[in-house]
């Protein structure tokens, strides 16, 4: 159009006397535009770098700062504070889990911790298992596999300590406990063949952990243990959306598991209550925006969460902003909220993840169905062939499904879950925990985990596995 509309110009100014005259202005037009377009992309540029220069500067300072802490803690040791603390007195405790490793912390503690490793589309996955409990010489026939979730690893089921931490709890009542490590987080970072800072490495999303990593864990475990080992899945948050997933993509596991346990479900999300839930309509820009500085990783461990791990040790551990950090995103319970852990916590958080993972959730989120990655229409039909991705078929899931809930969680809400409930065709057994603040990070930490939580888990689990019955209280 833009072009008939100048052609039929240029024939009007041939037309009328003195048309040449017209010539040059036609140049300048030209000419202003051109150096309009030039001007744009090289402020674009300066832009961009302005930007990348910037990330680099706040990367550095948030680097700077991290290292400094752990110089400090290494020195000193002494950055946590009793549970005692008030502001006018505290008592210094010396903490090493804030730099530990999973196995150290493990070890540290008195059990057994093995690292096994699985390559699955090239990445190594790093699992951790405790074998026994610290008063046995045998390993236990009775196999759980624990599944994290989003920005987390396998420290989230050890960082509660013995006798309140699951992946201890569970050791101490007879279990082989195994611990995986998605691709991209701290534990499972190396690929075959693709760099950590490349496109390729970071092109998943849970998706992909469903489809192919949680498969080839299970494997391993049966390979090692035998075909015949029964295996239960207990999944924290991300962790449920992988195994729902997981059983609609690859069915033949329902029938592989002996039962499932999802603490926290996030399947559907569409009532979310937590602020992240603002976040959904501009993730897909923001990731993009990224990209364009190379950037394909979803907060990075250098980013300003060191920066609050550093801040939210010592005196500071107390204040309201360190409080809300936790309480803002996934709901108030100062009861169950044990501050001394909360640098220990943060110092093991934002282990890796995708940006294609927070937009695949962003995605569910605004949707309101549980479905595949949304690349838009036409790679959708190249994808998929169709222009929408197909939802995950949950009549498919058969496994006995036991469904953890609780009513001050803000990103796994009560219409939420009975959506999840009313979807599966072997309706699930429900357990709401019986406090009323319970949120959605007390699944890991909880002061009284073992009364609300851990005891009901047990309970499930003696009631599929009825060959290796046991009872353990605490």
């Amino acid at each position: 159009m833009h072009i008939a509309l100048l052609l039929v110009t240029l024939s009007a100014a041939s037309a009328a006397p003195n048309s040449w005259s017209l010539v040059p202005s036609f140049n300048s037009f030209f000419k202003e535009q051109g150096d309009n377009v030039v001007s744009w992309y090289n402020d674009a540029a300066n832009m961009k770098d302005s930007v990348e220069n910037y990330v680099e500067e706040q990367q550095r300072m948030f680097k700077d700062k991290f290292n400094d802490y752990v110089d400090d803690i290494q020195e000193n040791g002494r950055h946590l504070v009793d549970s005692t603390y008030s502001s006018r007195e505290s008592s210094l405790l010396d903490n090493p889990d804030i730099i530990l490793s999973v196995p150290g912390i493990i070890t540290r503690n008195g059990y057994i911790c093995e690292t096994h490793t699985v390559i699955s589309q090239g990445y190594v996955l790093n699992m951790h298992r405790i074998p026994r409990s610290r008063s046995h010489s045998d390993v236990s026939p009775k196999t759980v596999l624990l599944q994290h979730g989003l920005f987390a690893s396998s420290a989230d089921w050890i960082m509660n300590g013995p006798g309140k931490g699951l992946a201890y709890v569970l050791a101490d009542a007879g279990y082989d406990v195994w611990m995986t490590n998605i691709r991209g987080n701290r534990y499972s970072k190396d690929h075959v063949w693709y760099k950590t800072n490349s496109q390729e490495y970071w092109d998943f999303s849970w998706h992909e952990v469903a489809l192919y990593d949680v498969p080839a864990v299970i494997d391993y475990i049966m390979e090692i243990k035998g075909t015949d080992t029964k295996i239960s899945y207990i999944g924290h948050s991300m962790g449920t959306t992988i195994l729902f997933a997981m059983l609609t993509l690859r069915p033949e596991y329902n029938n592989i598991l002996t039962a499932g346990f999802a603490l926290a479900p996030v399947v559907y999300l569409s009532d979310m209550k937590s602020p992240l839930k603002s976040m959904a309509p501009i993730a897909s820009n923001l990731a993009y925006i990224d990209s364009l500085q190379g950037t394909y990783e979803f907060i990075p461990k250098n980013s300003a969460l060191g920066q609050i791990s550093s801040t939210c040790s010592g005196e500071n551990m107390d204040s309201l902003i360190c409080k809300n950090i936790v309480f803002y995103l996934c709901g108030f319970n100062e009861r169950q909220f044990n501050k001394t852990l909360l640098p220990v916590f943060l110092s093991h958080l934002g282990t890796g993840t995708s940006w294609k993972t927070a937009v695949h959730f962003s995605q569910e989120i605004l949707s309101g169905k549980f479905a595949q990655f949304d690349y838009g229409y036409w790679k959708n039909w190249r994808v998929y062939g169709t222009q929408s991705p197909p939802d995950y078929d949950l009549s498919k899931v058969t496994l006995p499904i036991k469904l953890f809930w609780s009513k001050n969680d803000l990103l796994s809400s009560e219409k939420d879950v009975q959506a999840l409930y009313d979807k599966l065709p072997v309706k699930p057994d429900m357990f709401l925990v019986p406090d009323e603040k319970f949120n959605h990070l007390d699944y890991l930490w909880a002061i009284d985990a073992p009364r609300l939580l851990n005891n009901e888990i047990l309970s499930s689990l003696e009631a599929h596995m009825p060959d290796y019955s046991f009872t353990v209280r605490f």
